[in-house]
């Protein structure tokens, strides 16, 4: 035998003996990584590509094969072949579904990356929705103690949702609210409502057995749902909520929307669209009505809507409803109270990872404190499940809830050794309360205003060194002093009050919210007076958006009013119900101005409403528009020039 064939004779030897020693190395190194936390799957994945299943069935060689395709997608990325990436990735996961970074990375390439090379707000819907169902259905459950991706996940909801740097941000809040009504229902105000709304779910019976066990009228239910073609399903729930919301939306009401579904007995008889749209409505609308199952419905709704947030959603109720006690009112239709739901939780899971990262779960547990300013900020949503138009607004009840998350992180870390100076976090803490001092008083809260402000005057940790009297003045003059800088400059000053006050007919009149439209009113006043005293008496202010405006009190109120009646943002329930209760002289100033507008926008709701209808002109129209004529000198005595209606 040549010298060669005796070498390649002992590397064959080798070769079988390291092969045999690393299958009875396996068990103990699985066991290892078991134990951390960082075990590999054993089986191959069902349905996976061949390269995959292959791979999976040679045992250590799957982690270079795994490494090649993770390089090879990384290279992928930096090209701006996402697509290509994203395919990649997805083999790596089924390779190594323990391996925590390949899921963000995936993530993250399918809601920031691919989303935004689509076309269509549908279509970056749909890449930012798969992108977090990655992580919530898949990467979470197969490393639910891996802290890095319940970070990321809670970052999608507040920065992709919530946030405003995607410019389809908007659509997605509207999608995310038409989902989660659809699926809890629209929650109620109170917060204490909230919490038994929410316990209702967390105490439902997971199993149906035992549904019937308590409620026996339920399979009764059951097979009656199963006869009009539905099942224990999200369907069911969108189409409970479709029934709710037509009775109470009056919107539905107003345009008799409501009459003519109660008067349809045979869907045949609609179009093929309306069919879609109306038939399960028309077909549960009386097993809903039925009064056999009136006590088994909340009992069978409760059910079905916990077992969608646990099968689908992967999320536990009794999470939710925890949350809902310890963090405020929480609305799930927000994407901010998902973004607190996985921050809390990740952090709680991740604990009990031995080597888990500090900055993980210090960056982690500072979601919690972005969430909450993003709760206060916007927590409060108006969505009409109708029309599905959405608005949203600060919701100032979760203040309080700010300190307890303060407190939580700052015993938490201590104990964790993480800092070791409880001021760590003061300066953002201090903030936060500035602004809800502010917050407060421009929403008519004055005695909080105070109490907060008292607060920041009392307790020592929140003096700074270099600002000594900043908590010495008047609350008033407190909060002036804090903003009052930005106000010498007109447009800003303009600006200001001119959202103060298109807040309070939008937020304050058109909700019957006298406390609001009191509270902004005054402060839009107290900027205006603030202006012609520190800076002076300005004829005009030129923006490029507004053009020539005189820096005049009626007329501010008039242009915030125009503002409130056209704004893309403002809902056609909110147009309705403002021009029902708007004074009579702010309708007549403007009518002539926004009543193409108007047109516009009750031509595109789809609504079966006439203009007229809608926004009857105002009282003494014509005669104002003689006056008018009059004063700018161009009476000829003939009757006005109608106006152009669609």
């Amino acid at each position: 035998m040549t010298r060669d064939r005796w070498i390649q004779l002992g590397a064959a030897v080798v070769l079988v003996a390291s092969l045999s020693g690393a299958g009875r190395l396996m068990p103990a190194i699985n066991a290892s990584a078991s134990d951390a936390q960082l075990k590999y799957t054993d089986e191959a994945s069902a349905g996976a590509p061949a390269p995959v299943v292959v791979a999976q069935s040679i045992g250590v060689v799957r982690g270079i094969i795994a490494n090649y395709l993770w390089i090879r997608a990384d290279k992928l990325k930096e090209d701006g072949k996402f697509f290509e990436a994203y395919h990649l990735s997805r083999w790596i996961t089924q390779l190594q579904p323990r391996y925590a970074s390949v899921w963000q990375f995936q993530a993250w390439n399918m809601a920031y990356n691919i989303s935004v090379a689509t076309h269509t707000r549908t279509e970056r819907w749909q890449w930012v929705r798969d992108g977090i169902e990655l992580l919530r259905n898949h990467g979470i459950r197969y490393n639910p103690s891996e802290m890095m991706l319940y970070r990321e996940l809670a970052w999608f909801f507040l920065h992709k949702i919530e946030g405003f740097t995607d410019d389809a941000n908007r659509f997605y809040k509207q999608q995310m609210a038409d989902e989660w009504q659809g699926l809890l229902g629209e929650p109620p105000y109170a917060h204490e409502e909230r919490i038994a709304w929410i316990q209702q779910v967390a105490e439902a019976p997971q199993r149906w057995d035992r549904v019937v066990e308590i409620e026996p009228a339920a399979a009764d239910l059951y097979a009656a749902l199963l006869d009009a073609g539905f099942g224990l399903d999200a369907d069911l729930l969108r189409t409970v909520e479709l029934i709710r919301a037509i009775g109470a939306s009056p919107i539905a009401q107003r345009t008799g929307l409501a009459t003519r579904i109660g008067e349809i007995t045979n869907v045949r008889t609609l179009s093929p669209e309306a069919q879609v749209l109306y038939g399960p409505v028309v077909a549960l609308r009386p097993l809903l009505a039925d009064e056999r199952f009136k006590a088994a419905w909340p009992l069978v709704l409760a059910h079905v809507r916990k077992r969608v947030l646990l099968d689908q959603y992967n999320m536990d109720p009794v999470y939710m409803l925890r949350f809902t006690r310890e963090h405020g009112p929480l609305d799930w239709r927000c994407p901010a109270s998902h973004s607190l739901y996985w921050a809390a939780v990740g952090v709680e899971r991740g604990l009990s990872r031995r080597d888990q990262a500090d900055f993980d779960r210090i960056n982690t547990d500072r979601l919690l404190f972005h969430s909450e300013q993003a709760l206060k900020r916007a927590g409060r949503i108006y969505y009409d499940f109708i029309t599905k138009e959405l608005t949203s607004g600060p919701d100032l009840r979760f203040v309080p809830y700010y300190e307890n998350v303060y407190v939580l992180m700052n015993e938490r870390m201590i104990k964790s050794r993480i800092i070791e100076d409880p001021m760590t976090f003061i300066d953002g803490y201090r903030n936060f309360l500035i602004d809800a001092v502010r917050e407060y008083y421009m929403f008519g809260e004055y005695e909080k205003a105070q109490e907060v402000y008292d607060r920041l005057r009392r307790d020592e940790k929140f003096l700074q060194w270099d600002k000594p009297d900043r908590f010495t003045h008047a609350l008033e003059e407190f909060i002036l002093l804090e903003t009052g800088d930005r106000w010498s400059s007109i447009h800003v000053a303009t600006n200001d009050v001119i959202a103060l006050l298109t807040t309070a007919f939008r937020r304050g009149l058109a909700r019957g919210d006298q406390k609001t439209y009191t509270a902004n009113l005054r402060m839009a006043r107290a900027i205006y007076d603030y202006f012609y005293r520190e800076v002076g008496n300005p004829t005009t202010a030129v923006t490029p958006e507004q053009g020539r405006l005189t820096f005049e009190w009626n007329n501010m109120i008039l242009q915030a009013f125009r503002m409130a009646m056209t704004d893309g943002n403002s809902t056609m329930a909110e147009r309705l119900a403002l021009w029902e209760r708007a004074d009579n002289d702010y309708k007549l100033k403007t009518y002539d101005v926004i009543v193409g507008d108007l047109a516009e926008a009750v031509s595109r709701s789809g609504l079966p409403l006439k203009l007229d209808e809608a926004f009857p002109p105002p009282n003494g129209l014509d005669e104002y528009r003689r006056l008018k004529a009059a004063e700018s000198g161009r009476d000829t005595g003939a009757p006005p020039v109608p106006i152009e209606r669609k």
